[in-house]
């Protein structure tokens, strides 16, 4: 009777499975996972309370400012945390947020949702403490002022009171207006939904070419919310797509749709994401500009997991079974290219600190290019957590656990 009633089991978890039209197993990375956390464990004892910029020889460098980086390290520890239930990467998740909730008031940045949505506010909903919660607060208060109501947008850069920069706006920004929406549920506050909608549309309007590409920056008078002109900061070209703006856009519309159910926004997630799987070389992760390639041309693997961390959120929201399918199998491939190919255990170098390489900062300025940086550690580590939870591993048994 028990060996006939395990088969039925079998036979309805079969039928489920089928039902979901996905596959129902992730490929076996177990000790691609354990290197993973100890390389994470490695990075927390290099950084000594620093804040890493960009890998130089594989060799981390710094800033002396909390900058837009600064909450990746705290964020990528909480979610191997949730992969491997190692209590020391909590913990040492928890020290960096309690060093960043001082630094919520700071007036010079729009990456408030970067800094505090993957420290603070992650250590609030796991801890439940309020000095979280209130820190969150006081970062969204501090992205709300950098709104421009004559043009609508969150300007990017510059202290707010200067004129540095003040009506410049960029795709990027897309990814900060969780802060604000997450604000506005736990607090009622309505002004600070307001300010993420309308920025969003702008960037609908004014990011978006007709065929679903890209512009990096729209430059606003500041005075009269006017459009002066648009072009890249990080691109190829003005009239180029750079890949990690692409991706910006396709997370973060997806985010957008996700909050409001406007669907203007799932449908530029949704096109967004096709520009961007049209352009992929084989090994499906993208060169640093979609409209350059070439053997020589480097690639950019944060882009990738960015994109891929995205389409899962895409996947999740779309309305038909067969969208679904088609961004959680892209999501699923790239994601399986970073981890076997991408890593700093296909490196040839000596030394690797990061953890995803082959990424690219900024091309333009000459930082970070062909190595790691912590936007792109951050985000393969997302995009690895989503694929392990959506491939039916149970992330807290079958990867080995550590005292």
């Amino acid at each position: 009777m028990k060996n006939k009633t395990n088969l039925l089991v079998i036979i309805a978890l079969v039928i489920m499975l089928n039902a979901l039209s996905v596959k129902s197993y992730a490929k076996d990375y177990t000790g691609i996972i354990e290197k993973i956390e100890l390389q994470l464990l490695k990075k927390v004892k290099i950084f000594d309370g620093r804040w890493p910029e960009f890998t130089v020889d594989g060799i981390w460098k710094y800033r002396e400012n909390v900058n837009w980086f600064s909450g990746f390290a705290a964020g990528e520890l909480f979610l191997m945390n949730e992969i491997t239930s190692n209590k020391i990467l909590f913990d040492e998740a928890i020290v960096i947020s309690d060093v960043l909730i001082n630094y919520a008031d700071i007036n010079y940045t729009h990456d408030m949702g970067f800094i505090f949505l993957h420290s603070a506010i992650n250590a609030y909903r796991k801890t439940g403490d309020v000095k979280y919660k209130e820190a969150g607060l006081r970062a969204a208060k501090m992205l709300a002022k950098r709104f421009n109501e004559k043009g609508n947008f969150i300007r990017a850069w510059g202290e707010l009171g200067s004129d540095d920069r003040e009506g410049l706006m960029i795709i990027d920004t897309m990814l900060n207006l969780e802060l604000l929406f997450w604000a506005a549920r736990e607090y009622g506050i309505p002004e600070f939904y307001d300010i993420a909608y309308k920025h969003a549309v702008v960037c609908l309007n004014e990011h978006l070419r007709d065929n679903f590409s890209s512009y990096h920056v729209v430059e606003f008078d500041p005075d009269n919310g006017k459009i002066l002109k648009k072009y890249t900061h990080q691109g190829f070209t003005d009239n180029s797509t750079w890949a990690r703006g692409q991706a910006w856009g396709i997370y973060g519309f997806a985010q957008v749709y996700k909050n409001t159910g406007d669907i203007r926004f799932l449908n530029a997630s949704k096109k967004m994401a096709d520009f961007f799987l049209n352009q992929l070389p084989d090994d499906n992760v993208p060169y640093w500009d979609l409209d350059i390639s070439d053997v020589n041309v480097s690639k950019d693997a944060s882009a990738g997991a960015i994109a891929a961390s995205g389409m899962s959120i895409l996947a999740e929201v779309c309305n038909t079974k067969e969208d679904y399918k088609k961004y959680i199998s892209a999501a699923d491939i790239i994601t399986e290219s970073l981890v076997e190919n991408y890593t700093f255990l296909n490196s040839n170098r000596k030394i690797e600190e990061g953890i995803l390489i082959h990424t690219v900062y900024n091309f333009n300025a000459g930082w970070g290019i062909d190595e790691s940086f912590p936007c792109g550690d951050y985000y393969f580590v997302e995009a690895l957590h989503k694929y392990l939870k959506r491939n039916l591993i149970d992330i807290n048994t079958d990867v080995k656990k550590k005292d």
